[in-house]
């Protein structure tokens, strides 16, 4: 009977340490231990796994070079040395798991002080492969919708740039060519010669507002002569003395999009400088290498600071955001400086 409840009681408890064993799970970051000869003192089960140690060759027998290896050592060696002296640090680190695949970690090291005396640091090394990858898929969803939203926008403005091209233009026309020819009769030739000044005003209008709704000339003449073409718009009897200057014709092996991105990005903000500041001069300038661009725009005057959180300045911003860009703005002298930095992806 004994012999039976013992055996039942081992029973029970070899079957509670396979159940335990069975649903155990190795913590989901590296927590370590180091004195200050770098020897290790404790390292857990999921620090064990990554480098393919056990725990009785390693706590208490292993220094860090020889648990993580030369070259991961010496990477890290300003770090271990730094926390050694009392200085905490957070940083991030790729390193191989057991099976050589890439892990990207972020490693905190945090010095144990006792009386002042820095007797070994906790190393908490945690896997962020997984913050990373939402991190990208996120990032590539919202450029995704960047990039359609974009589309959209362009397709509607080339659709109404078509209307105004096509129809109202051609029904403009068709009333000059009338009206030439009811001056051919002399009749109220006076009048005749007003409307003509005033339709031909309105079909320079028309070319003009289409153009700014879609630039038809990009595909034909390219980035460069469009934003030239652009600014000779904006040259009128009272405007600021608008210039251009591009360092590298290259620019123009950007794709089509790339290259209508960059166009509104310098048609959206003169327009903005235009509508909210008295300038006198605005500097248009674009520098290009190896498919990065910074857009550098200078101008004076009084007015209210472009609100870079403004519904106006939302096209600008996320055409910039679907590069990846950086914007920087600030004051110089008596002059503003606009920047923003572009990197596109090299055609396939």
């Amino acid at each position: 009977m004994s012999q039976s409840g013992n055996s039942a009681a081992d029973d029970s408890g070899s079957e509670h340490k396979t159940q335990r064993k069975r649903t155990h799970r190795p913590y989901p970051a590296m927590l370590a231990y180091w004195d200050k000869n770098e020897r290790c003192r404790f390292v857990n089960d999921a620090g064990l796994e990554w480098f393919n140690q056990t725990a009785g060759s390693v706590i208490g027998k292993m220094y860090i070079r020889d648990f993580v290896g030369q070259d991961l050592y010496t990477e890290n060696r300003y770090y271990i040395r730094s926390v050694l002296s009392g200085h905490p640090h957070i940083f991030e680190r790729t390193i191989k798991d057991k099976n050589k695949d890439d892990i990207p970690v972020l490693v905190t090291l945090i010095p144990d002080i006792n009386d002042g005396e820095t007797t070994g640091f906790y190393a908490h090394i945690a896997d962020v492969g997984h913050l990373k990858k939402k991190s990208e898929e996120k990032l590539a969803n919202e450029k995704e919708l960047l990039r359609a939203i974009i589309e959209i926008q362009e397709k509607e403005r080339s659709h109404i740039a078509e209307i105004l091209r096509d129809n109202v233009n051609q029904l403009l026309v068709y009333v000059n060519l009338m009206m030439q020819g009811k001056q051919d009769n002399h009749e109220d030739q006076s009048f005749s010669a007003e409307m003509k000044q005033a339709i031909h005003q309105a079909v320079l209008e028309l070319n003009k507002l289409s153009n700014q709704l879609y630039p038809s000339g990009l595909s034909l003449l390219g980035l460069l002569p469009s934003i030239e073409n652009l600014i000779s718009n904006y040259r009128q009897p009272g405007a600021p003395d608008i210039s251009f200057y591009c360092n590298d014709p290259q620019i123009e092996a950007l794709s089509h999009q790339d290259k209508l991105s960059v166009y509104r990005i310098v048609q959206d903000f003169i327009s903005l400088i235009l509508n909210r500041r008295k300038s006198s001069y605005i500097l248009t300038e674009l520098s290009y290498r190896d498919f990065c661009l910074m857009i550098r725009i200078v101008y004076n005057g009084d007015g209210p600071r472009i609100d870079h959180a403004s519904d106006e300045f939302r096209d600008i911003r996320s055409r910039i955001d679907y590069y990846s860009g950086k914007i920087r703005e600030f004051h110089r002298e008596e002059e503003m400086v606009f920047i923003a930095h572009l990197v596109f992806q090299p055609p396939h």
